[in-house]
């Protein structure tokens, strides 16, 4: 994938961070709420075993996938061009993003399901993490170390070559 220029380049990551961030946000607070409020019971009765384990489980899932996500970003500076950074970075991201939006599906569904307050909590955790990996033009020219000409470029949305 080409990019004309960084602001292209972040706004399209911004377009399917945003939304792929708002309807498990939107599914989880409208639970949270329900569950909270008494309006939505549990629809199958687990043990605290059964809630805890998978709590552990999709905590773990979300951790994992996160941390390789970081240590494959940090890969990029092998690649010669901007392009081939930006176009490497965009193919992890977006499997990362899709993965997280998944788990977040998941953790909505098994908040419905169990109407358990910590499917909630589970679901801000994962916030946190994709929060951290917001893409923002500083921390991507940070991460493609960039040399000071190409980074200045980047950084100030001027047309690639």
């Amino acid at each position: 994938m080409k990019f004309t220029d960084s602001q292209a380049f972040v706004g399209k990551l911004n377009n399917l961070f945003n939304g792929l961030i708002a309807l498990p946000l939107l599914i989880n607070g409208f639970g949270y709420l329900e569950i909270s409020t008494g309006s939505w019971s549990a629809l199958i009765e687990p043990t605290n075993a059964v809630i805890g384990s998978m709590l552990i489980a999709l905590t773990g899932l979300v951790t994992y996938i996160s941390i390789q996500f970081k240590k494959e970003s940090r890969k990029l500076g092998v690649f010669d061009n901007i392009q081939a950074k930006m176009s490497a970075y965009y193919s992890l991201a977006i499997f990362y993003y899709w993965s997280v939006f998944a788990l977040s599906i998941i953790a909505a569904a098994l908040l419905f399901l169990f109407a358990h307050p910590a499917f909630a909590v589970l679901y801000a955790y994962m916030l946190f993490w994709m929060s951290v990996f917001r893409p923002t033009l500083r921390n991507l020219a940070d991460l493609f170390d960039l040399g000071d000409e190409e980074k200045k470029k980047f950084l100030n949305k001027e047309p690639f070559e």
